[in-house]
């Protein structure tokens, strides 16, 4: 169940679907146990999750499934690239969620 933004920098709660961006995100295969369950047709199985990111957060990110990692946050190139405060919003909301925040 969704609870909160994907960013792990936002805090904001999830309430209404009408609000931020929604995303359907397939990972990778299933394995162990769970798979002999899931998989009894024979067919690939893939595990589906949804993710939500708040209204200012989808402005200046989206998200990526990384092998390993999992869903993570990764800035939207069109939007550095138009903006370059919101880049600066982006780095900030990075170095937040990485915990290597820089004071000025």
């Amino acid at each position: 169940m969704l609870h909160k933004c994907a960013n792990p920098a936002c805090l904001i709660p999830f309430r209404k679907l009408s609000q931020g961006k929604l995303f359907l995100v397939e990972t990778e295969a299933v394995e162990g146990a769970e798979l002999k369950r899931a998989n009894w047709r024979g067919r690939p199985t893939h595990r589906i999750e949804y993710y939500w990111l708040c209204d200012q957060c989808a402005f200046a990110l989206t998200l990526s499934y990384e092998k390993g990692r999992g869903v993570v946050t990764v800035p939207r190139l069109e939007v550095a690239k138009r903006r370059p405060a919101a880049a600066a919003h982006t780095r900030e909301v990075s170095s937040k969620a990485s915990g290597t925040e820089q004071s000025a």
